[in-house]
């Protein structure tokens, strides 16, 4: 692939992306030839797309790969390289007619066997039996590993159809098809052929990965011609190069990069995660359990006594929303008359009056002379950062300001979860990483694994049995936006905040309304045309 025809271009175009970056703000896509990206990520890299599992590369391979499924700007599945679905046997098997119009970038056609092949491939990464047991840690499982969670099995049925036999019948598995195609012929290759809007032309390993637009592609011909990202070892080494405009585009989750919030230099967008964090009140707790109508003052005192806006400004720099279920609002799932801000310390102080608990002059409470036991919160930090100690810190301030009498604990991320997973524990501060399927079954169903707070529904237990059973979008919209209710009814733990990442970029290149992480460049090949 590398020739000297292709360095002499290569120097070409490099000298072009000098001088867009040069331009001034404002510029569109459809003045660029050359987007240049930085990225960080590992110099052993590997372009293996079903075994990746650093972000930043996966949102410049999303260019290179489709899915059978993507998810439009709210979040709903729309077909790619599907051309129509249906659902069957009542939900329980999925049939779906591929395109008659896709060839792969190496210019073969795109047929079933190329489906069946990348699910095989998928599924061997994985390690899982038919029951989804894996002897692999979940990093080694490779990337779309939960797919198997909607599917059971599936074949080709004719050139142009794949059959699915679905776990769950539920329309939630059309999230789970958003997985890469790759041929057949290449599934186990490094840089394998995909259909995308671009192709590789280039990998210098450790260095940069260049992309050029595919004027084969079966939608339009892209208008920024080639892409270039540029590899950097860490984040600061990657904010660095966007401030000496080395690079057009930088994505990030560091929260280092609130500085271009307010930058009249540059464009910055936020980038939406699947990273919920939480707050975790161990109901099995004598001073956290139900009384018979299922309510608990102190745990209810207990949310509306944080203040989430505060807490992401202060420790998060404002990369962070305020989250009030665990379905993201502004999404077609989500139950809008659910949201509202319950940041009341009045109330707060309400309850824990109307719980016996009085508050006396030395600012602490006192309930038939015994003091409110004290809270020991519960955190840990990710690698590189304080931001949830420093969280924890300002919630210890909140909890406080009311009359309870918290200490924080900042401990390893294993000996938090072993704690959760004993209920060793009063109150902790975590966060959920949410699945491309948006069912929160995990963490709120009575035998969830991640059910840390012991609670117990049988009402959200059959919503979520019904959630799985809905296989049209209408009926498991209605369903999801009931669960919604009745998890801000019940609180079976207190969200706090989605963490979010940010799209820096020195000109506008996508129309693209929701940006997100794993695809932070989507758009870049609509915009314009």
């Amino acid at each position: 692939m590398r020739n000297i025809s292709h360095l002499v271009r290569r120097v070409a175009v490099a000298l072009l992306a000098l001088l867009l970056t040069l331009s001034p703000i404002g510029a569109s896509a459809s003045d660029l030839t050359t987007l240049s990206c930085a990225i960080v990520a590992s110099s052993d890299l590997r372009l293996r797309p079903l075994e990746l599992d650093q972000r930043d590369v996966v949102s410049v391979l999303d260019l290179v790969y489709e899915g059978l499924f993507t998810m439009d700007d709210n979040y709903q599945p729309q077909p790619e390289l599907a051309y129509s679905y249906e659902f069957t046997n009542e939900g329980r098997r999925l049939e779906v007619t591929l395109r008659d119009d896709v060839t792969f970038h190496n210019g073969q056609q795109l047929t079933s066997a190329d489906v069946v092949a990348t699910l095989d491939a998928m599924y061997a990464l994985s390690g899982f039996d038919d029951d989804l047991n894996s002897d692999l840690d979940t990093a080694d499982r490779g990337l779309y590993y939960s797919t198997f969670y909607s599917i059971r099995s599936w074949e080709a049925v004719d050139e142009l159809t794949v059959a699915f036999t679905l776990r769950r019948a539920s329309y939630g598995s059309l999230y789970s098809l958003a997985f890469p195609i790759l041929p057949a012929s290449e599934v186990n290759s490094d840089m394998p052929a995909g259909t995308g809007p671009y192709m590789y032309d280039g990998y210098e390993q450790g260095s940069s990965i260049w992309l050029a637009a595919n004027t084969s592609w079966w939608q339009r011909t892209p208008q920024v011609r080639y892409i270039r990202a540029v590899i950097y070892e860490d984040a600061e080494k990657a904010l660095n190069a966007f401030d000496l405009q080395d690079v057009d585009v930088a994505m990030t989750r560091s929260i280092n990069a609130s500085r271009y919030s307010n930058s009249l230099n540059s464009f910055s967008l936020t980038a939406r995660t699947r990273q919920l964090e939480v707050l975790l009140v161990n109901r099995a707790q004598a001073m956290f359990r139900s009384d018979e109508n299922g309510r608990n003052l102190v745990r209810e005192a207990i949310s509306y006594a944080i203040n989430r806006s505060e807490i992401i400004s202060s420790a998060y720099q404002g990369m962070a929303t305020v989250a009030y279920s665990p379905v993201p609002a502004g999404t077609w799932l989500s139950n809008e008359t659910t949201i509202r801000d319950i940041y009341d310390p009045l109330m707060a102080a309400s309850l824990l009056d109307s719980a016996g608990y009085q508050l006396a002059d030395d600012g602490k409470r006192y309930k038939d002379g015994v003091q409110l036991e004290g809270l020991r919160l519960q955190v840990y930090d990710e690698p590189g950062s304080t931001a949830r100690t420093n969280a924890a810190n300002k919630i210890k301030e909140q909890l406080e300001a009311v009359g309870f009498t918290v200490t924080v604990a900042t401990m390893s991320r294993d000996s938090v979860l072993s704690n959760l997973m004993n209920g060793n524990y009063f109150i902790a501060l975590c966060g959920f990483n949410f699945d491309v399927n948006p069912d929160p079954g995990f963490t709120v169903t009575s035998t969830a694994v991640c059910n840390y707070t012991r609670y117990r529904s049988d009402t959200m237990n059959d919503l979520l049995t019904s959630l799985r059973s809905s296989y049209t979008a209408d009926s498991y919209q209605s369903v999801m936006r009931q669960i919604q209710e009745q998890f801000v009814q019940d609180l079976p733990y207190i969200p706090l905040y989605w963490r979010t990442g940010m799209l820096l970029s020195r000109s506008a290149f996508t129309n693209a309304r929701d940006i997100r992480e794993l695809e932070m460049l989507r758009g870049v090949e609509s915009f314009g045309s």
